[in-house]
């Protein structure tokens, strides 16, 4: 993140009734360290000395370097400022708005085929340059968890087409400790062993032809290299979804890592500088950061509004108990912290959280669970932007158009909206129903 950071707004935004909109940017390294610390102290000033009504935080998600993730921004932003002015929306009387974007490094994870851009032509050498860029950071990101001898071996590991059972056992050896983190969604115990992180590799590798892609809902089938890994008699495991699958662990823990060290601290001192009502706004792994600043502690005062829009994190994160345990939800308690219901955009044509996200998630004691049910989460894993909440007395809605009102029950403290029809992937979340959702929080 070689950049210079504004001690001030990154920008200013005119609105259509001529009123100036101060735009912030805060960055965060990958353990949750403000990089920008005067930019962050400015803005904690105007949400204290400039009498703004609203705040709104967005924060991107995986795979977005500094271009994209204020691209993103700023699309969203003018979609809803235009869709505002076109159809002369109004906002409570006084209305006087702060903008907020978090920036994270989350650039070490490829997940699909739409994310990486072309396909790599024969003879195109800058696509060749930029897909080897891409694999190494992500081998390289892995790496810089190991000591030096190790993080050697893993990178020889990695450039092998192929590795025999031993080999890929001392791979995920080597990565034990990125799949060991407390499963902080689901309140669970996050140990796992080499054999477990084999049996998963395995599995996904039985089932893609695309190497950006990690699987297909549906039963594991028995007669591949799960069941040969298992009797001992693995031949054969490409490593690259392997190092894959540890990406997609690595890139949750770190989202978690921000959102509760970085972005939980700012979102304390926003609702603590005074009586803005605050809106937070999370694209797929930036609705795990800013349900993790959210959960993260006490804050002064409830959050006005949450959005989540087509969130990368477990299903069952606000349950009331998760199958199978004693515990609820490790996000349970955002549920409380937010005064107006939760709203969370889903979609069955969200391919990464629908057909992957729960491959590269789940642990062996999770293989069998896959089923095949239309609209039904496959596993405890299964996304929350694929298949929408449940077990935590939500309801499930359309997603409704442009001037169709939502009747939102106080007593409902999480609403799924199903976005089949206005979001075609996992990207599509910057069209008049997702502004319309947000206009419909920010305005009541």
């Amino acid at each position: 993140m070689a950049h210079a950071f504004p001690a001030g707004p990154y920008r200013t935004i005119q609105l259509a009734d001529g009123q100036s909109v101060p735009y912030y940017i805060i960055p965060f390294d990958k353990r949750g360290a403000c990089v920008g610390p005067q930019t962050r102290s400015h803005l904690i000033a105007a949400a204290r000395d400039g009498a703004y009504t609203d705040v709104f935080l967005f924060s991107h998600g995986w795979n977005n370097d500094w271009s994209v993730a204020t691209g993103r921004y700023e699309d969203f932003l003018k979609g809803y400022m235009d869709m505002r002015a076109t159809h002369e929306l109004a906002m409570p009387d006084g209305y006087k708005p702060l903008l907020v974007g978090v920036f994270w490094p989350s650039t070490s994870l490829v997940f699909s085929e739409s994310e990486i851009g072309p396909a790599i032509a024969a003879g195109d050498p800058a696509a060749m340059d930029s897909a080897v860029a891409e694999e190494i950071d992500e081998i390289a990101a892995l790496a810089d968890e190991l000591e030096a001898s190790d993080a050697s071996r893993l990178y020889e590991l990695a450039q092998r087409n192929a590795l025999d059972a031993g080999e890929a056992a001392e791979l995920a050896e080597l990565l034990k400790q990125v799949y060991a983190t407390d499963d902080d969604e689901l309140g669970a115990d996050g140990e796992v062993s080499a054999q477990d992180i084999v049996a998963v590799w395995a599995a996904a590798q039985a089932q893609p032809d695309n190497l950006d892609d990690f699987g297909t809902v549906g039963a594991v089938d028995q007669s591949g290299p799960q069941a040969a890994f298992i009797g001992g008699l693995i031949s054969k495991l490409d490593p690259r979804p392997a190092i894959r699958t540890a990406t997609v662990y690595k890139m949750k823990d770190r989202a978690g890592t921000v959102g509760a060290n970085g972005v939980g601290p700012l979102l304390s001192d926003l609702l603590g500088a005074g009586d803005a009502r605050v809106h937070l706004v999370g694209h797929s792994y930036g609705g795990k950061i800013v349900l993790s600043a959210t959960a993260v502690s006490p804050l002064p005062r409830n959050v006005e509004s949450m959005l989540l829009l087509q969130p990368a994190v477990s299903h069952l994160c606000f349950a009331d108990q998760v199958p199978g345990t004693d515990r609820s939800g490790g996000y349970r308690s955002v549920l409380q912290r937010v005064n107006k219901p939760v709203l969370c955009t889903f979609s069955r044509h969200d391919f990464p959280l629908t057909k992957t996200f729960h491959l590269a998630l789940r642990r062996k004691k999770d293989l069998g669970e896959a089923q095949i049910a239309a609209g039904e989460p496959p596993s405890n894993y299964a996304a929350l932007g694929g298949f929408g909440p449940r077990r935590c007395n939500e309801k499930l809605i359309d997603i409704h158009a442009l001037n169709s009102a939502y009747d939102l029950d106080p007593a409902v403290r999480i609403y799924g909206l199903r976005g089949d029809a206005t979001i075609s992937g996992h990207g599509d979340i910057s069209n008049e129903s997702t502004w319309w959702a947000l206009y419909s929080l920010a305005s009541g």
